[in-house]
């Protein structure tokens, strides 16, 4: 390493810059899981009852919608909290009020699903049912999120395999320079008898070295920005979930050191091969 000293700076940075980008892409991936996996239990099928209906048909429509498959919870909301979680909605402490004192919200029932698949196929059911005349649960808007939301992480994957790549790639040409720079040696080894694995160890060690320091650079940098970043995001878009730094940190340090030693290991044996065969 000290014989190609420039070149294994080179080979350190480029592994710090691209396991930064990697964890940067893992770290958004899993806030990006943490708010589709919020929304998930946040998406409900209400379902509004008939005004005219009584007590018994109340327990009787409840049960249907508990039999109905997926279905996880069935909350009932009268007409009078509905009118208080709109009056916390538009900031008004006085709705009633202003609706001239007649509530004109029906009663429902709040319908949580135990999985986003299955919230369609409920709102589909629950409409059939007798006594309630509307169902709703944000058709359109919640299928464009959970797309929007894949597609954000098959991008996220996509470049951090493309980083990975780069990565190997680099490594790969350090430990190159350093294995052309003893090709004689190798081959007076080979000739006297000694093991691929002999010959291999010190160069499978040194790809490892180079991707662990790049992962601890890049590890220390990640999370020095992470926790400044949550916080300032936590600050200014409050109804976006960013994950603690206390969190997520165990997680980002086996990903990062992780990848490090895979992708030193891996950029060491790609090389050597080919100067194995003497």
């Amino acid at each position: 390493m000290r014989g190609n000293s420039w070149m294994t700076v080179a080979a350190i940075l480029t592994i710090t810059i691209s396991l930064f980008l990697c964890t940067f892409f893992w770290l958004i991936i899993a806030n990006l899981n943490a708010n589709a996996n919020k929304v998930e239990e946040d998406v409900r099928v209400m379902a509004y009852l008939d005004f005219d209906l009584t007590q018994r048909d109340y327990r009787n429509i409840e049960t249907q919608i508990k039999f109905i498959s997926g279905v996880k919870n069935v909350e009932f909301v009268s007409k009078d909290q509905g009118l208080e979680s709109l009056e916390g909605r538009f900031n008004d402490s006085n709705l009633l009020a202003t609706l001239g004192g007649k509530n004109p919200l029906p009663d429902s029932f709040s319908i949580t699903a135990a999985g986003a698949d299955d919230v369609k196929p409920i709102y589909d059911a629950v409409k059939k049912i007798d006594g309630i005349y509307e169902a709703t649960y944000g058709a359109g808007t919640v299928e464009r999120l959970f797309a929007l939301t894949d597609t954000l992480r098959q991008a996220g994957l996509a470049v951090m395999i493309l980083l990975c790549v780069a990565a190997v790639v680099l490594i790969a040409l350090s430990i190159r320079l350093t294995i052309l720079a003893r090709k004689k040696e190798i081959m007076v080894m080979k000739w006297c008898g000694a093991t691929d694995a002999f010959v291999r160890w010190p160069f499978f060690l040194e790809g490892m070295m180079l991707g662990v320091l790049g992962a601890l650079l890049a590890l220390g940098l990640e999370m020095l920005l992470y926790s400044q970043a949550a916080a300032y995001i936590s600050a200014t878009v409050s109804f976006v979930q960013i994950l603690p730094l206390s969190q997520v940190w165990g997680s980002a340090t086996v990903f990062t050191l992780g990848a490090g030693l895979l992708l030193g290991a891996i950029g060491s044996v790609i090389p050597l091969a080919r100067f194995l065969k003497v």
